[in-house]
């Protein structure tokens, strides 16, 4: 089923997910003498946070090989702002209801934050880059959290959807039920470029043969994918999971999909190199049914009326708020 991820936090599912939170948590300090991109009912929203997320999302953009425009860039300064007020006027909502958080529901999600670094040390490098103390972290954390509490309070729990909603989106949307064929495969790569010498080239795949002979042999094809290949699969014996045609490069692909569950495939060369492919398991292309996806059409269903919800809830807020844009860099 190819329908939007269920998020399980409704900020994200607001734009103000994990990135926005764990981003706006490492903002400058909001101190008085700092530049404002807003005031929302007489609280700051600080230019740098501003600034910070479009670099962070700018960042993931040059990943991609992606380079927004001069209106996408006035697009997206625009939205951030937007997302931020939203925040904010939703911390306000949550104070104002009572809605508290302990200390130990900081410390757990603390947790969670520290388990995307490698280390203690690592953390607080990431920390100390970003400008903020640990127990500044904590407040925004805190923050979050109440929001989220809020959220869950007020609007989760009160989204009734029945079978015939569920229904009436299966049937409009069949497109979305196609589960293409699937293969799952594990490898075992030696990398070489192209422009390698041809000696150095034959000397690889001359690796490659000696392991197929090990593997006719009964040796474990897993094992060996841990012990040799050049694929940062090779953790997990070389295992590339499901996928299905037309993902992988086209040699890859092609073998991949000839073979039967079992098989191990004769040296395929990409671009990436020279490869052994043991195919696991095959999956036809099928119409997944309403029973199977029943309860993920519920549970989207339900995110998205939750959204909706408090989208209304926030606009109304807005529209009570006294909200002023100070900084021209939120602007341009």
């Amino acid at each position: 089923m190819q329908f939007g991820k269920i998020h399980k936090a409704v900020l994200v599912s607001l734009a103000l997910g994990a990135t926005v939170v764990f981003a706006t948590s490492l903002w400058a300090k909001t101190e008085k003498k700092e530049e404002m991109a807003a005031l929302v009912n007489g609280e700051p929203i600080v230019a740098a946070a501003v600034q910070g997320e479009i670099k962070g999302i700018l960042a993931r953009a040059q990943e991609q090989g992606r380079k927004p425009t001069d209106a996408e860039m006035a697009s997206l300064r625009e939205s951030v702002l937007e997302k931020m007020i939203k925040l904010e006027l939703l911390s306000q909502e949550s104070k104002k209801a009572g809605v508290s958080v302990n200390s130990t529901d900081v410390d757990n999600e603390l947790k969670g934050y520290k388990k995307g670094f490698a280390d203690d040390k690592a953390f607080a490098k990431a920390l100390s880059e970003s400008g903020i103390t640990e127990a500044e972290l904590r407040k925004q954390i805190g923050k979050n959290l109440t929001i989220q509490k809020f959220i869950d309070a007020k609007f989760k729990g009160k989204v009734q959807i029945t079978e015939q909603d569920a229904k009436d989106f299966y049937n409009s949307n069949q497109d979305k039920f196609a589960q293409p064929e699937m293969a799952h495969a594990r490898h075992i790569l030696i990398t070489a470029k192209e422009a390698e010498p041809k000696a150095d080239k034959d000397r690889k795949r001359a690796k490659l043969v000696e392991i197929k002979k090990q593997l006719k042999g009964g040796a474990d094809f897993a094992e060996l994918a841990k012990q040799y290949s050049d694929c940062p699969s090779k953790e997990r014996g070389g295992d590339l999971g499901f996928f299905p045609r037309g993902q992988m490069v086209k040699p890859f692909d092609q073998a991949a999909f000839k073979m039967m569950p079992g098989d191990i495939s004769d040296i395929v060369e990409t671009e990436f190199g020279y490869h052994l492919i043991k195919l696991e398991e095959k999956k036809p292309a099928k119409t997944v049914s309403f029973d199977e996806a029943k309860a993920k059409i519920t549970a989207y269903l339900t995110q998205e009326k939750i959204t909706a919800n408090i989208e209304a809830f926030v606009a109304e807020a807005k529209g009570k708020a006294t909200i002023k844009i100070l900084s021209p860099q939120a602007k341009k």
